[in-house]
């Protein structure tokens, strides 16, 4: 702390001078009257702070630069710090100034804990954070608040015409439908391909939409843009189709004012013609109708209602033609679009997504989102605006947000639409807009009106949403931990996520809590809405069919989302004496929400006409057969595989009754068959070696998930017994004659380690004949 200063002769001679002491002998040195021969040294050049390197070295510096030995040693000469403190109150103050700093980073750490806790609905230790500013050289974009992570590996399959192959994420069913694939290869020791796992639709055997027929598109011939004269409908036949729009999608995709649109069509009838002038918002609704009233017309002839050949009469891709002449007319729209330009984009996510053109729908989504933005959707309309103009612009970015939000989440890729750079606040559902609105539809109990619909719609959205993305990062953050690929590979990670994932999943509970009795489903006997416990639904006999729709659409698509949380907890992995309590919870957990699925769609379709002919519910269904198949799969011999089980059979009544209206599902019927004939198979032969599954875990287990999860299946008992008179040989014939014969290292895909355990696994599937 102390610096000592040495004095030059020449100084101490001039200071002995000036005190009468010059005549003395200091130090050794000569008598004053000496003469002194030697020449006075020079003086020692200082610099005022020496370069960062020489400190370190403790060397002297210069005031090159950079300095001679910073050059000598080949280093970087800096000087980055500052000046030392010399003084003690210097050194006080520099150390209040620090407790000052540590006190206001402690508060930060804490308040953002806090915020992290609340928005994810997490008790979970937040990990510490890194407030220090880098430089933005060493900054990686990779890593958000200094928490490595290493984001779970999807898979690449073909889903389309081509054997391209895309990319799907761990949430979507298509890795779900790798990963059984994969272990039924293991399990049957046969070579098993997922193409054979996926129904045949329209994006199987048509390159587009507007194909003329199948086959990849460098072998067809296009037609010219529009339809031909023969593909155009009359007027009676658009006014048909068009009041097919104000009872169907209407209600359900409120981004369109009836009397505004209404007043558009019958200006393209201005002048005396025999057709009216183009419009792409007009073509577009007319081909996503077509599509729905084909769908409910039964298909012609009984044989074809069992086969499962999409064809260019197929439902799915009816008023192609109108779809492609709205895309035609749009891209005149690029670069100065309009309102209408994207009620067009929207409209023809929804016609690709019932077509089951996933990767088109996405791609057009990411044209609608950029569209919203240029035209300042994203932002809170100017209050100079009339009321029903600002909520349609509301209703307009929320719908896309939660379009968006669904379909990336189902695909399992990331979303576009950053809720962080929007200030749009959510739509209003009271009376006074619902007048404003110009449509017909009445108010309903508990202040409901067609617009509480579109407002908790959204709502469920945000919240499986903001689940979703706080699991993937939790997945993430323990995947770089571990330094692994998959969860699949480590029970102890995969606990750990299943634990995040019982408090995260609160977020969405609380949704369902919320949700007004007026666009709740009442059970019989009791039941809760928007539960899992089987009861059966108590349809209102005299609620308008809008609402009816609304309500089955909005409990769909709840337990859909829950179901798609909690299914990468259905593990073809787990062993026999496994201790994965929580993640076996939430695999029960995924099974009963698909069973309930199941049960709505069996309720609806023999019951009433509500959501026959509607594309989306049919997918609900498949994406959740698939979950129930999975299920059976990995936990043979559970209290709880036998239900499943049972929904399995009504979910493949639920696709015969489809089928009788759209290829796709005909196609579906006959894939869930030959699925359900090997799992039949393996529990069977599982059953015979007598072997016992991990048990089912009581609710008090996974804290978040509802008290009637696990609980109703502990008390079934624990033997699985199926009624089949078919003898295990002959019931597997049906399923190795449907295996790719065509078998490479590829089918293998290598999702989980399939013999953790091996000995275990080995009794567990035992394949001899003999």
């Amino acid at each position: 702390m102390f610096t000592t200063f040495a004095r030059t002769p020449s100084e101490s001679a001039g200071r002995g001078k000036a005190n009468g002491k010059g005549k003395g002998r200091q130090n050794g040195s000569s008598p004053p009257d000496a003469p002194n021969n030697t020449p006075p040294r020079s003086k020692r050049s200082q610099v005022a702070r020496a370069c960062d390197g020489c400190r370190l070295h403790r060397a002297k510096c210069d005031d090159n630069q950079p300095c001679s030995n910073c050059q000598h040693r080949g280093e970087r000469c800096s000087n980055s710090g500052t000046s030392d403190i010399r003084t003690m109150p210097a050194a006080l103050r520099e150390i209040q100034r620090l407790k000052s700093q540590v006190h206001h980073l402690e508060q930060q750490l804490q308040s953002q804990s806090l915020s992290l806790n609340s928005t994810a609905s997490t008790s979970l230790t937040t990990p510490p954070l890194s407030f220090a500013p880098s430089p933005a050289s060493t900054r990686d974009p990779r890593k958000e608040q200094g928490i490595p992570k290493k984001y779970w590996e999807g898979i690449y399959t073909s889903t389309a015409q081509t054997h391209q192959t895309q990319y799907y994420g761990p949430a979507s069913s298509f890795y779900f439908i790798g990963r059984m694939s994969s272990y039924l290869a293991a399990a049957l020791q046969q070579p098993h391909s997922d193409h054979y796992m996926q129904p045949n639709s329209a994006s199987r055997s048509f390159a587009t939409p507007t194909s003329p027929q199948r086959g990849p598109l460098d072998e067809i011939d296009l037609p010219p843009d529009g339809p031909t004269a023969a593909d155009n409908l009359t007027g009676t036949q658009e006014d048909y189709f068009l009041d097919l729009f104000w009872q169907s999608y209407h209600c359900v995709l409120q981004i369109i004012d009836e009397a505004d649109f209404k007043e558009h069509y019958k200006s393209l009838w201005a002048a005396p013609r025999r057709s009216r002038k183009p419009s792409a918002l007009v073509d577009i609704v007319l081909a996503l109708c077509m599509q729905y009233g084909v769908g409910v017309v039964p298909r012609s002839a009984p044989a074809a209602q069992i086969q499962g050949d999409v064809d260019g009469n197929d439902a799915t891709i009816a008023g192609r033609w109108l779809y492609r002449r709205s895309q035609t007319l749009l891209s005149a729209e690029l670069e100065s679009p309009s309102i209408m330009t994207l009620q067009c984009h929207i409209l023809a996510v929804y016609y690709l997504c019932n077509a089951s053109f996933q990767n088109m729908a996405h791609s057009t989504l990411a044209v609608a989102v950029r569209t919203a933005q240029i035209l300042g959707l994203h932002l809170e309309p100017p209050e100079s605006m009339p009321r029903k103009t600002k909520e349609l612009r509301k209703r307009l970015w929320w719908t896309l947000f939660t379009v968006e939000s669904k379909t990336c989440m189902k695909l399992g890729r990331p979303l576009s639409a950053q809720i962080s750079e929007a200030t749009c606040s959510l739509p209003a559902d009271d009376h006074e807009l619902a007048l404003l609105s110009g449509s017909s539809f009445a108010s309903s109990e508990d202040n409901v009106t067609w617009h509480t619909y579109n407002l908790q719609n959204t709502k469920l959205i945000l919240a499986a949403r903001t689940v979703y993305l706080a699991f993937h990062d939790r997945c993430a953050e323990v995947l770089a931990a571990t330094n692994g690929t998959t969860l699949y590979s480590d029970a102890q990670a995969l606990e750990t996520c299943a634990h995040f994932l019982s408090t995260a999943i609160g977020c969405l509970h609380s949704w369902r809590d919320g949700v007004p009795n007026g666009l709740k489903t009442k059970r019989r006997n009791s039941g809760e809405p928007l539960s899992t416990d089987k009861s059966l639904l108590d349809m209102e006999l005299y609620a308008p069919m809008w609402l009816q729709r609304q309500r089955l659409l909005l409990e769909l698509l709840y337990h859909n989302l829950a179901m798609n949380l909690h299914r990468p907890f259905v593990s073809f992995s787990t062993v026999p004496g496994s201790r994965l309590k929580l993640a076996h919870g939430h695999a029960i957990a995924c099974v009963d929400h698909a069973t309930a699925i199941t049960q709505i769609m069996h309720q609806t379709l023999t019951g009433g006409d509500t959501l026959r002919g509607w594309h989306e519910a049919f997918q609900w269904q498949w994406n959740a057969t698939l979950s129930l198949v999975g299920y059976i799969l990995a936990y043979p011999l559970v209290p709880s595989t036998q239900s499943a089980r049972q929904a399995i059979d009504s979910a493949i009544d639920v696709f015969e009754r489809f089928g009788r209206n759209f290829a796709v599902a005909a196609s579906a019927a006959n894939v869930t068959r030959d699925l359900v004939a090997k799992a039949d198979f393996l529990i069977m032969r599982a059953a015979g070696n007598g072997v016992v599954t991990p048990a089912t875990p009581s609710s008090s287990d996974f804290g978040g998930l509802p008290a009637n999860h696990g609980a109703e299946h502990a008390a079934s008992g624990s033997n699985v017994m199926f009624q089949s008179e078919m003898d295990p040989s002959s019931m597997f014939q049906n399923s190795v004659s449907g295996m790719d014969s065509a078998f490479t290292i590829d089918s293998f895909n290598s999702f989980e380690s399939m013999l953790t355990g091996s000995s275990n696994m080995a009794n567990l599937w035992d394949f001899s004949q003999g």
